[in-house]
């Protein structure tokens, strides 16, 4: 994901250890990065203009390559944080990143931003609770199972707002 990288460098320059390291500290178990899939994201960015590489001579070695987020980069780093969560079918991990980026650097967008997933959310538990397995039980096994995972994740979601804004703030991401 590349916008993983800009919000990374959107943080300072580094080269691309510091970045792998930067996401295995600052995200933890949300999200990992193989060092192969970090150096092609950094090349494809850098070919698109999205970031800038400055070799930084190293005595005794290669140099290290230096990467630095570009105007172009950050604005697309802010245009992919700012807008509305993706189609039915999303990484799970995408939102957790997206969250981590809004309670650095745009916390006032948190509560709109856990509103949206409320609502996908609360539209799938629709879905769920309307569809009929016709009689079979593994259809109606998996049926329960997603539900519950929904419902999971909405009970997660109220827990999320209570961790950034105080039970005393309750917003609509909440409400059941």
């Amino acid at each position: 994901m590349e916008e993983l990288v800009l919000g990374m460098l959107k943080l300072g320059p580094a080269h691309g250890y510091e970045l792998r390291s930067r996401v295995r500290e600052e995200l933890g178990p949300a999200w990992r990065v193989a060092s192969s899939q970090l150096y092609a994201w950094l090349h494809r960015l850098e070919e698109e203009g999205f970031v800038r590489a400055s070799p930084l001579p190293a005595p005794g070695r290669p140099p290290r390559v230096v990467y630095a987020l570009t105007p172009a980069g950050e604005e697309r780093f802010w245009k992919w944080l700012t807008s509305p969560p993706g189609g039915r079918r999303r990484a799970r991990g995408v939102f957790l990143v997206r969250l981590y980026f809004l309670t650095r650097f745009a916390s006032h967008l948190l509560p709109a931003y856990l509103d949206q997933e409320k609502g996908i959310l609360t539209r799938r538990k629709e879905r769920l609770l309307a569809a009929d397995t016709g009689g079979d039980p593994f259809q109606e096994a998996v049926r329960r199972l997603r539900l519950l995972h929904v419902e999971g994740g909405l009970r997660w979601l109220a827990e999320v707002h209570d961790l950034f804004h105080g039970k005393e703030e309750r917003c609509a991401c909440v409400e059941s």
